[in-house]
Parts: C-alpha cells; structure tokens; sequence
C-alpha cells in the first residue's frame, strides 16, 4: 500500500498510474537522496521533538529537507503588494542562478517570476486540516494561507508541511483547501518499499517541481 494520497484527484489518476514509466523513476541517484534524507534525520530527530513551533520546525527540519529536495530558497520574502504584507514561508527556486536573478526584482511581481512555488511551514503537532488555536487573523484551515500566497505571487504551486506530513497544492483547485497530492515522509523513509520515497522525490523535488534543468517538470506531465 502506498504511502500517498491524491485527494480530490490533483493529479490525472491515468497520469499517476504511468509514473514509473518516467524516466526519473529510474533515477539511481534518488536511493541516495533518501539515505541522506534518513541520515539527516537521525541528526535532527533529537531536536524536532512534541511541542516545538512553527519556527522551530521551520528551521530545524523543513529547510534542510527543502535543500535537499535541491531548492534554493527565500524565507519571508516581502509581498509584491504594497497594500498586503503576507509573506510566503520559503519562496523556491530550482537554481541559485534563478534565485540571483530574482533578487534585483526584490518586492516585486517579478521577483517570483523566476521562482517554481511558495511553501508553508506549520509546527511539528499542527494539523494541516484544522488548526486548534488560530491566531487573530488566521484562517483555522492552514491550506487557506498558502492558497493566498499562490495568488498573491501568481505561483501554480505551493507546498503544504508540518514536517513529517507534504502537500503539493495547485492554484487552480488550492481555494478548495481538499485538493491535493500527500505524502508523509517519515513513513517513506522508514518504508521497506523503496517506491513509497520515489512519489514523495518525483512530487516535491526540485525535478517535480520545475523540472531540472527547468522544464518537462514531472507534476506538469501528472497534472495535464
């Protein structure tokens, strides 16, 4: 049984039954990927324990799986909206060539023009379907947010995690908040399945996402 889900069919269920026929699936390079990934958790797992906050998660656990996911990434980048503030969690990007590029486009539109997807990053224990305390202001569904920060810098996609538990959402059905692609990652690394990782690895890469070099990116070919 896998450990994914497509909920709400994100994806083409014809498009995710051929998956294994890409050629990234093949990719001899994603076995390390994911002993890397193992290694690192070992390191961490002593940090990112119950209780710890959004902060915390963010950059103890989230960033450094977003590395090697093979992102360069903006933390709190500033809105290309005078008249909102909203700021995206990581703003990715497939390159640190694309992220040089950008940084002249600081505070504008197109600054993100360059960049594949935002991300939110909630704590360790938060549910990412209904928050318990919501801050003033806060909508208490966590899919909410990242929708607006998708719309907000014209990006198709976003990714949703609370560190053990990834979401990929699409700006055309993310306002829906019950659409999207799932993986829980730990559950992928400790799996006996070697598949299990390669979904989460083929949909949150930088090779999902993009495409490296960018283009013919695998979460285009699922979602068409």
């Amino acid at each position: 049984m896998s450990t994914y889900v497509n909920a709400g069919n994100l994806f083409d269920e014809s498009n995710l039954a051929q998956i294994k026929t890409y050629p990234e699936w093949n990719d001899p390079d994603i076995a390390e990927q994911r002993q890397i990934l193992n290694e690192l958790w070992e390191k961490r797992s002593s940090i990112v324990q119950e209780g710890i906050s959004r902060g915390e998660t963010g950059y103890h656990w989230t960033s450094y799986v977003l590395r090697r996911l093979g992102y360069c990434f903006s933390v709190g980048e500033r809105s290309p909206s005078e008249a909102d503030d909203t700021r995206p969690d990581f703003t990715l990007f497939v390159s640190s060539a694309d992220f040089k590029n950008a940084k002249v486009y600081r505070g504008t539109r197109d600054f993100y023009s360059n960049a594949v997807g935002v991300a939110r990053s909630m704590g360790w224990e938060e549910s990412l379907d209904q928050l318990e305390e919501v801050a003033e202001g806060e909508h208490p569904n966590p899919a909410f947010e990242l929708d607006h920060y998708m719309r907000l810098t014209n990006l198709s996609w976003g990714i949703l995690t609370n560190g053990h538990t990834w979401r990929l959402y699409n700006r055309d059905s993310s306002g829906l908040m019950n659409t999207y692609f799932e993986v829980n990652l730990m559950d992928a690394l400790k799996s006996e399945n070697e598949d299990d990782f390669k979904y989460f690895w083929l949909v949150f890469s930088t090779v999902g996402i993009g495409g490296v070099p960018r283009g013919n990116a695998v979460t285009d070919r699922l979602y068409s």
